[in-house]
């Protein structure tokens, strides 16, 4: 069952897993919207397991039902829910600052920020802040917003109207938090372009750091150590990605103790797994932590059944 907006692609899908042999039926493909098609589906009795990719919101509100026994079900509904993210990457003072500047950016912006694993914070040492600031100011300001079509087009258009809307409404939140120092226009003429937005000398507690946006617009706060970057890492309800940028060997190493995260990547970009190599998902309300792409992932699709003969 797609999400209401991505059912053509769904479709797409589907043709292609027939076309390659797959028997018909196996997968059924049921467009239309959560409300009238997902709910009937998560509380009818004959389902035993749900796989949900999507807002924390509606992740939780299917737990809620799906924990539900209803009429005539006799197991517990089994959930694997990915949901959202406020991810960060952590700049320390003796980072490879263009390194830095570039991951941030590129994990911010690409897909116009329409990812859970996007970068949504930059947490950065105040020693660097200044300089890596200005250099994320230059990358963002030579991005090319237009149709994705275009190869050169880095940033393209949001999701739909109710996207384009929501996004936009958090200009005036970061401009009463912060201080915009890139983009900060919209749009909605020809498509819904947003520009690659940058807020700066934000609270960590500030909505623009604590709340998942879903598009091109990035938080960015100052701290003045490195304990203090995890702790503001740490400081929001999600936990799915984050990454930390530094040359300190022992920094590296108390990131992987201490920064709460499903997936974690040193001096790199914080989106961008590949199946196979870094199992993807979160914890926290990021979702069920179930990893998906690992080698455990399957058996969460399975019903376990030990069989002992005596001889």
């Amino acid at each position: 069952k797609p999400a209401s907006t991505t059912q053509v692609i769904a479709y797409k899908f589907v043709e292609v897993l027939e076309e390659s042999g797959m028997p018909n039926g196996v997968v059924s493909f049921l467009p239309g919207s959560g409300a009238e098609i997902g709910d009937y589906i998560v509380n009818h009795p004959k389902i035993r397991f749900i796989s949900f990719t999507g807002s924390k919101e509606v992740g939780i509100s299917i737990y809620e039902k799906a924990a539900k026994v209803q009429k005539g079900q006799i197991w517990l509904k089994r959930v694997i829910a990915e949901m959202g993210g406020k991810d960060a990457i952590i700049v320390d003072s003796d980072a490879d600052l263009d390194l830095a500047a570039d991951s941030i950016v590129k994990s911010a912006f690409g897909f116009s920020g329409q990812k859970c694993s996007a970068c949504s914070r930059a947490i950065i040492h105040q020693d660097v802040y200044d300089q890596v600031v200005a250099k994320m100011i230059k990358i963002t300001n030579s991005l090319k917003v237009g149709n994705p079509e275009d190869k050169d087009s880095f940033v393209g258009p949001v999701n739909d109207k109710k996207a384009f809307e929501k996004i936009t409404s958090y200009f005036d939140i970061g401009k009463k938090e912060g201080k915009c120092v890139a983009g900060g226009k919209a749009d909605a003429s020809t498509g819904y372009f947003i520009e690659p937005t940058i807020f700066i000398d934000l609270s960590p507690t500030s909505v623009l750091m604590q709340e998942e946006i879903f598009g091109p617009i990035l938080a960015v706060c100052k701290v003045k150590s490195f304990d203090e970057a995890i702790e503001v890492a740490n400081n929001t309800e999600y936990g799915l990605t984050g990454a930390v940028i530094s040359r300190n060997r022992m920094h590296l190493e108390q990131a992987r103790r201490e920064f709460h995260v499903g997936n974690l990547y040193l001096n790199r970009k914080c989106t961008g797994a590949i199946v196979g190599y870094q199992p993807f998902g979160g914890f926290n309300l990021s979702g069920t932590d179930s990893k998906a792409g690992g080698p455990d992932y399957l058996v969460l699709h399975m019903q376990g059944k030990s069989v002992s003969e005596a001889l």
